[in-house]
C-alpha cells in the first residue's frame, strides 16, 4: 500500500505515458514521499505477497471485500488512490466494477497493469496515474474512492486533510470514501515481533505515543522495516475526515477479535475450512467499538457533506480558528458592587466559581498619569471579599447563591483567588491585605465542598531579598503538577507587576524561582505590567498562560513546555468599543475546563464609568493558541520610530479613503527615514532603524490595528504571513510589521507567468485548508464585513441597472460567439446574489493579488498581508474578490472593445498569452475549491458590480459600459463556469 499525493496540478495537463498510464508532472513532494516511493519501487510485489502470506493477513482482504465493500453498487466506478500492485482493484474488477488506479510507485502500477492483463480484465481498468505531484481527479466522477494506504505516509496533517478533501471531491452524489489507518500500537507491535526492543523504548520516549509519527532510526535503511509513517488514534482519524468535509458512517477493525492473536490464527486456520470459520467469526466482531483500535488497522467509511463538519462533542478539531471573544456576554453584574478576578474549579462533580466582589462606594483612588495617557483616577483599594458559588454551564451566575470565603485576620481587602481540588479537599489561595498594607498570599481549606473553611494562613509574602516582589505578592494561579505544587503570581517592585513562580511539596512552604514572565520594552502591550495569570494544560504536556497586559489593558498569552520558560504569543483579547462593559479594561482572566474538551475564558471588564463586571469570552482551544507564532520582537529603535511617525507626519497623510487607488498625498521625511507607502487606504509607513527597516502601520484606529494583528496571528496556521507586533503609545495602537523585500503577485502575471501560476496555485491550496478548517453556515451575528458591505454593493448594482436599461434584453457575445448572458440576466443575478447567505469562512476580508507579496530573490516564498478586516467573511464574496483581482490587477485583459449591433452587445478582448487564456477564460482558479460549499452563480453575481464600476472610468460615454468593465464581466462569467458559448 503506497502513498498518494493531493490531486491538483492544473498547470501541467496530464499526458498518457508510453505504457498507457498517466503521469503528472512533478512539483516535488518532499524527501519523505521520495523515500516512500523508493521503498515500494524496490519491491513492487511486496503488498501482493503480504496479503496472501498467512491466514492472519488474508483476514484483511476478507473484511474489506466480504463486509466493507460488499455493498458497493453494481458496475460502479472506483478510484483506488494508493493502489499499489492492484490487490483490491483486481478483486473489484472481478466483481464487475471499473477501476482507476493512482500510486506513488511506478513499479507497483506496472505490476498492477500486468495483473489486469493476465486476468483478461483490461476493459475494467479506466487508467493508471503515477502521481508523485498534485493531480486533479475528475470531480463527481466515482461511486467510491479508496484510500487504502496513502494516509500511512502523510506525516503533515494539513497534507493529509487536503488529500482526503481532493479525494472526496471525486465522489459522485451518494458516493462513499473508504480510508484505512494504522493504529498507534501497530508500529510498536511490529518492532516487538522483530525483537527490536531498544527501538521500541526510544520510539516511546520520543513522544511517538502523542504525535504518532515514525521515522526510521538513523543508519537503519527503510528496507529493514518501513519508511516514514503516520499512525492515528480513532479520534485523530475521525477529526481528519470531518475536517475534510466528510460525515463518518461506519468504523471497522480489520482484524476484529483476531487482533493480537496472529501466531494462533496462523496455526489454527491453516486449512481452508478452518479459515472460513475464523473469518466468519471475525466479520461478526469488526464493528465492536472496543476492538476498532485493538489491531493493526482500522477502516472508516464516510460520505461527502459539502461542508466541513465540526468534530463530535468532546473532540478537539485540528483546524478551528483560534480567534477569541467574538461573542462576549455578561455573567455577573450588580448595580452597587464590582465583580472581578474570577477563578473556577471542578470539585466532587460540581463546577464552582470564586469571584471577587465589593461595594463600589468603598473603592479608593488617587490621581495618576501614565506615559502617553490623560490623567485618570487610579484604583488603590477597597473592601472586597471572595465569594464562592455554583458555576452554571450556561446562563448568568446567581450571586444570591454565593458564600464568602474567610478573610485573613487583620485584613480588610481580599481578592484574586485560585482554587485547587485535591481529593475531598478544596484549596483556596487568595490575595489579602490590611488597609494600606502589602498584598500577601494566603491559603484556606474546605473539607465539605466549600461550606466551611479553615482560618487562612500566609503562604507567601513580599520579600526585600527579592526586589521584583518587594512591595506586593498577589493574584496567584496554583496547579498540582508532577507531584508538586506550582504557583504563578504577580510580584510588584513599587512600579511594575511581573509574573513570578514558586513551588512547594506540601502547599504550605514555598520556594521562589523569581520572574518567569517579565514586562515588555516601552510600547509593548505588557510594558507596564504582566499581571493576574491563569493557566490550562496543552496536549504537548505544556501549559498555556493567559494574563493581563497592563499597557494595552487587555489579555495576552504565553506557552511553556516546563512552566518556567515562556514563549510569548501576544495579545489574544482586546477591549471592546465605547459603551461596552469592557471598554476601559479586559483583565483578570480565568480558564475554565468545558465539557466540550476546550476551555472557557472568563474575565473581568471595566466600563467607562469605572464599573467592573464578570464576562464570558466563549470557548478557546489551548492547543490552537499555543501554535500561534510569537509576535515580532519590539526594540527601543522601533519605539523611537513609532514616536517619530506620530509626531512628524502631517495631518493630511493620516486621512483614510474608500479607494486606495485614488489620488492621495505621500509623505517622505526630509532625511528619507520615513516613507509613506502607497497605494493604501490608511496610513502605512516604512521606517528606517539602526537594525533595518520596519513597517509602521497606525491604520484607521487602535481597533483596526488590534484586529489586523489578531487576524494575522490566526491566519498564520494556514497561510504565510509576515511577523507582526502591536505597539502602544497611550491609547493608540500601531501595528509593526516585518519589512519584506517583496513585490505584489499581480506584477508577475506579465513578467513571470510561471512564478505567478505557482504562487496562485499554492495560495489556492492553502486557502482550501483555511476554508475547510473554518467554514460554517452563515449567521448575521457571526459575519464580519470590509468596506464593501451589502449596502455599498447594492448601490453599485442599481447604478449598473440604470446604465444597462436601454440594452436590457440584448444578448452578450464574446469574441464573436453567443453566450447565455443578457444585460437583464446579469443585473437580476447580481440582485439575487446580494442578500447574505451560504457560508462564512475566516479570511483577511480583502484578499486580492496586490495583498500577496512575492519574494524578489526567491519567488517560491510569498506572504499574505493586509488583514485589517480579518474575521469570518461571506465565502462567496471572498472568492469573488480573488477572481475579480485576476481581471482587474494582472494586466492580462488587453484591447477590449464593445459594439452594439441590433439586439447584440458584441464584446471583443484577447487575454494576454497562455496564462491569460487559462486564468481568464476557464474556471481554473475556482476548480481548486471544488467540493467546498461554494456557489459559483452567486460568485458571478457578486463580481458584476465591482468589476463593472472599478473598470468603467467616470465620464465613460453613454452605452452599455466601458470596454474594460464589460469585457471583465463577460470573462468573469467564463471564470465562474458561466456564459459558455451555446
Amino acid at each position: 500500500m503506497t502513498s498518494a499525493p493531493t490531486f491538483s496540478n492544473p498547470t501541467s495537463p496530464n499526458s498518457p505515458a508510453e505504457d498507457g498510464s498517466t503521469t503528472a508532472a512533478s512539483t516535488g513532494t518532499g524527501s519523505d514521499l521520495a523515500r516512500v516511493a523508493a521503498f515500494y519501487d524496490a519491491d513492487p510485489a511486496r503488498e501482493w505477497q503480504r496479503t496472501r502470506s498467512s491466514p492472519y493477513h488474508r483476514l484483511e482482504a476478507e473484511v474489506i471485500h466480504r463486509q466493507v465493500l460488499a455493498a458497493l453498487p453494481p458496475a460502479g466506478r472506483i478510484l483506488d488512490i494508493g493502489s499499489g500492485p492492484g490487490v483490491h482493484a483486481l478483486a473489484l474488477a472481478r466483481r464487475g466494477h471499473t477501476v482507476a488506479l493512482s500510486d506513488l510507485s511506478a513499479a507497483s502500477l506496472a505490476v498492477a497493469r500486468d495483473r489486469f492483463r493476465e486476468a483478461g480484465l483490461e476493459g475494467h481498468l479506466l487508467g493508471t496515474w503515477h502521481s508523485p505531484a498534485q493531480l486533479l481527479a475528475p470531480p463527481g466522477h466515482f461511486d467510491a474512492v479508496l484510500l487504502f494506504g496513502p494516509l500511512y505516509h502523510l506525516l503533515d496533517d494539513a497534507d493529509a486533510t487536503e488529500t482526503v478533501r481532493r479525494a472526496a471531491a471525486a465522489l459522485a452524489p451518494g458516493g462513499r470514501l473508504y480510508a484505512i489507518f494504522l493504529t498507534r500500537t501497530s508500529v510498536l507491535r511490529d518492532l516487538l515481533k522483530r525483537g527490536r526492543f531498544t527501538d521500541m523504548t526510544a520510539l516511546a520516549a520520543s513522544g511517538y505515543l502523542d504525535h504518532g509519527r515514525y521515522q526510521p532510526p538513523a543508519g537503519v535503511p527503510d528496507t529493514d522495516y518501513m519508511p516514514p509513517t503516520r499512525t492515528h488514534s480513532l479520534r485523530e482519524a475521525e477529526d481528519l475526515l470531518r475536517g475534510a468535509g466528510l460525515e463518518i458512517t461506519d468504523r471497522y477493525s480489520l482484524e476484529g477479535v483476531a487482533a493480537w492473536m496472529r501466531p494462533y490464527v496462523d496455526q489454527a486456520a491453516a486449512d481452508r475450512a478452518a479459515f472460513t470459520q475464523l473469518s466468519d467469526a471475525v466479520l461478526a466482531t469488526t464493528g465492536l467499538p472496543e476492538l476498532v483500535e485493538a489491531g493493526d488497522h482500522f477502516l472508516l467509511t464516510a460520505t461527502r457533506t459539502g461542508l466541513p463538519r465540526p468534530p463530535a462533542p468532546g473532540r478537539r478539531s485540528s483546524g478551528r480558528p483560534d480567534s477569541v471573544g467574538r461573542h462576549r456576554t455578561v455573567l455577573a453584574d450588580t448595580t452597587d458592587s464590582v465583580c472581578f478576578a474570577p477563578a473556577a474549579v471542578q470539585h466532587r462533580g460540581r463546577r464552582l466559581l470564586a469571584l471577587t466582589t465589593g461595594p463600589s462606594s468603598a473603592r479608593t483612588y488617587e490621581p495618576r498619569q501614565l506615559p502617553g495617557r490623560a490623567p485618570e483616577p487610579w484604583y488603590t483599594g477597597g473592601r472586597n471579599r471572595v465569594m464562592l458559588c455554583p458555576l452554571p454551564h450556561t446562563g448568568p451566575v446567581l450571586l444570591a447563591d454565593a458564600r464568602p470565603l474567610p478573610v485573613p485576620d487583620g485584613c480588610d481587602d481580599a481578592m484574586g483567588p485560585s482554587l485547587v481540588s485535591d481529593g475531598n479537599t478544596l484549596h483556596a489561595f487568595l490575595s489579602a491585605r490590611a488597609d494600606g498594607g502589602p498584598w500577601q498570599i494566603y491559603r484556606t481549606l474546605s473539607h465539605d465542598g466549600g461550606s466551611t473553611w479553615t482560618t487562612p494562613k500566609t503562604v507567601l509574602e513580599p520579600s526585600s531579598g527579592h526586589p521584583s516582589e518587594s512591595e506586593h505578592v498577589l493574584m496567584p494561579a496554583v496547579l498540582q503538577r508532577g507531584g508538586a505544587w506550582w504557583m504563578w503570581y504577580a510580584g510588584r517592585d513599587g512600579h511594575h507587576r511581573r509574573i513570578h513562580l514558586a513551588t512547594s511539596t506540601d502547599g504550605t512552604s514555598w520556594q521562589r524561582h523569581g520572574i518567569v514572565l517579565d514586562t515588555g520594552i516601552p510600547g509593548a502591550p505588557d510594558a507596564y505590567a504582566a499581571d493576574c495569570p491563569t493557566l490550562a494544560p496543552t496536549a504537548d504536556g505544556g501549559l498555556l498562560m493567559v494574563y493581563g497586559a497592563g499597557t494595552a489593558r487587555c489579555l495576552a498569552a504565553a506557552h511553556s513546555a516546563d512552566g518556567k520558560s515562556w514563549r510569548p504569543l501576544g495579545t489574544i483579547l482586546h477591549r471592546a468599543g465605547p459603551g461596552a462593559p469592557d471598554a476601559r479594561y479586559a483583565f483578570y482572566p480565568a480558564l475554565v475546563p468545558d465539557r466540550s474538551g476546550q476551555v472557557r475564558l472568563l474575565y473581568a471588564g471595566e466600563d467607562e464609568t469605572g464599573h467592573w463586571s464578570l464576562l464570558d469570552a466563549g470557548l478557546l482551544d489551548p492547543d490552537l493558541l499555543a501554535q500561534r507564532p510569537s509576535p515580532l520582537e519590539l526594540t527601543v529603535a522601533v519605539d523611537t520610530a513609532v514616536a517619530r511617525v506620530r509626531a512628524e507626519v502631517p495631518a493630511e497623510s493620516w486621512q483614510t479613503t474608500t479607494d486606495s487607488h485614488g489620488p492621495a498625498c505621500s509623505y517622505t521625511s526630509p532625511d528619507g527615514a520615513i516613507t509613506q507607502l502607497r497605494p493604501s487606504s490608511g496610513p502605512v509607513f516604512a521606517a528606517r532603524t539602526p537594525a533595518g527597516p520596519v513597517i509602521v502601520k497606525p491604520g484607521r484606529s487602535t481597533a483596526f490595528a488590534e484586529r489586523e494583528h489578531t487576524g494575522l496571528q490566526v491566519l498564520a496556521r494556514h497561510l504565510p504571513v509576515p511577523e507582526t507586533a502591536l505597539h502602544y503609545q497611550g491609547d493608540n495602537a500601531t501595528l509593526i510589521v516585518e519589512h519584506l523585500d517583496a513585490g505584489p503577485l499581480r506584477n508577475l502575471a506579465v513578467t513571470d507567468p510561471g512564478a505567478f501560476t505557482r504562487v496562485l496555485g499554492d495560495l489556492s491550496v492553502r486557502l482550501v485548508r483555511l476554508i475547510t478548517a473554518t467554514a460554517r453556515p452563515y449567521r448575521d451575528q457571526d459575519a464580519d464585513h470590509s468596506l464593501q458591505t451589502p449596502v455599498v454593493l447594492s448601490g453599485w448594482v442599481e447604478d449598473l441597472a440604470r446604465r444597462m436599461r436601454p440594452w436590457w434584453n440584448h444578448a452578450l457575445h464574446l469574441n464573436g460567439e453567443p453566450t447565455q448572458l443578457t444585460c437583464a440576466g446579469l443585473v437580476h443575478l447580481a440582485r439575487r446574489s446580494l442578500p447574505p447567505g451560504g457560508h462564512l469562512a475566516y479570511g483577511t476580508g480583502d484578499l486580492h493579488l496586490g495583498n500577496v507579496l512575492v519574494d524578489r530573490a526567491d519567488p517560491r516564498q510569498w506572504w499574505v498581508i493586509d488583514a485589517e478586516f480579518a474575521g469570518l467573511h461571506d465565502l462567496d464574496q471572498s472568492l469573488a474578490k480573488l477572481v475579480g483581482s485576476c481581471l482587474k490587477h494582472t494586466g492580462l485583459l488587453t484591447d477590449p472593445a464593445v459594439a452594439v449591433r441590433g439586439d447584440i452587445v458584441d464584446i471583443t478582448c484577447r487575454p494576454l498569452g497562455p496564462l491569460g487564456e487559462l486564468l481568464l477564460t476557464t474556471p481554473w482558479l475556482l476548480d481548486h475549491f471544488e467540493g467546498l460549499p461554494v456557489d459559483r452563480s452567486r460568485i458571478l453575481g457578486l463580481l458584476l458590480p465591482d468589476l463593472f464600476f472599478r473598470l468603467t472610468p467616470p465620464g465613460t460615454p453613454a452605452g452599455p459600459g466601458g470596454p474594460f468593465g464589460l469585457a471583465a464581466v463577460a470573462l468573469g462569467a467564463r471564470m465562474t463556469g458561466h456564459g459558455i458559448a451555446r
